[in-house]
This record gives structure tokens, C-alpha cells and sequence, in this order.
């Protein structure tokens, strides 16, 4: 769903993550840190490590078992003193609803991704580094509503 756009991204999030220090982005574990990182910068305006994430996340994997869950994520969030919430199955209205939260899931790809902000006709999603710069993904309320609703969220108060 997501494509070249020519919406321009919000500075706020630009700003917030071109703060991060993006070093080599060569694993599953420093791509979804970067998602948590986003996310993190993005809510609290703080500085954040993501050398530190990375190791944390891949100290929680044994190399039978790569893939990372939800759980995973909201215990990196809780070890690094960030309180989230889990939602399951929100409705559109809830969504809607949301205005200075940070939400992280996993798409119909399985793909996780970080919904860092809105306008009033978009949402913008954070799917990771990619050619050493951010996928930001700029999607409208309608779609990701239609996409995304019967999934898991963590949502950064």
C-alpha cells in the first residue's frame, strides 16, 4: 500500500527522525529497533540509542528463532522504562479517536511498522530503513482504517 508520494511529510516527524543515528541497518533486530526507535523519538522528543535497542532485542532471540512478536516489542519498550498499552481488534472509531498517540503493529504482510503521526487526511507509517534512510510511508485515514483495524496495536501513550 505504500508508494512514491508527493504528500509532504510533517516536520515534526521529519525532525524527530533524522535524530536518530543510523548505523548498519543489517538485521531484522537493528530494523525493528529503528521502528521502536521512531517511535520513541517521535512520542517523547528524547534521545535514544538504538545500538542499545538492537543488542536488547537479539539478546531476546536464539538463532532458531528470529521472528519477533508484539510481545517482544512491548517488553523492549518496558526495559527501557516506556509504558504501552495493547490494543486488540480496535474499531475505526477508536482509531479516529487517537491524536497524540504512537501506535506499533504488524501490517497484512507481516511487516511491523509505527504510525508516528496524522494529518487530517493521513497517517504516517515507519516501516524501517531502507537504503539508509527512512521508509516513511504517508497513508490515508481511510485506507489504513479499511487495512489495519482487526489487527494488534501498542500504543505509546
Amino acid at each position: 500500500m505504500c508508494s512514491a508520494s508527493v504528500q509532504h511529510i510533517p516536520n515534526n516527524i521529519q525532525s524527530s527522525i533524522s535524530k536518530l543515528k543510523v548505523g548498519s541497518i543489517n538485521s531484522n533486530s537493528s530494523n525493528i529497533a529503528f521502528i521502536i526507535a521512531s517511535a520513541i523519538t517521535a512520542k517523547y522528543d528524547k534521545p535514544i540509542d538504538l545500538d542499545l535497542i538492537t543488542v536488547y532485542l537479539q539478546a531476546q532471540r536464539n538463532l532458531e528463532n528470529s521472528h519477533y512478536s508484539l510481545l517482544d516489542i512491548k517488553k523492549t519498550f518496558e526495559n527501557f522504562n516506556i509504558s504501552v498499552a495493547a490494543k486488540k481488534n480496535a474499531s475505526p472509531f477508536d482509531l479516529l479517536s487517537l491524536s497524540n498517540e504512537i501506535l506499533i503493529g504488524i501490517d497484512q504482510q507481516d511487516q511491523f511498522f509505527a504510525l508516528v503521526g496524522s494529518s487530517q487526511e493521513y497517517v504516517y507509517l515507519i516501516y524501517g530503513i531502507m537504503n539508509r534512510k527512512a521508509l516513511i510511508c504517508p497513508l490515508k485515514k481511510s485506507l489504513f482504517i479499511q487495512n489495519f483495524t482487526t489487527n494488534k496495536f501498542l500504543i505509546l501513550r
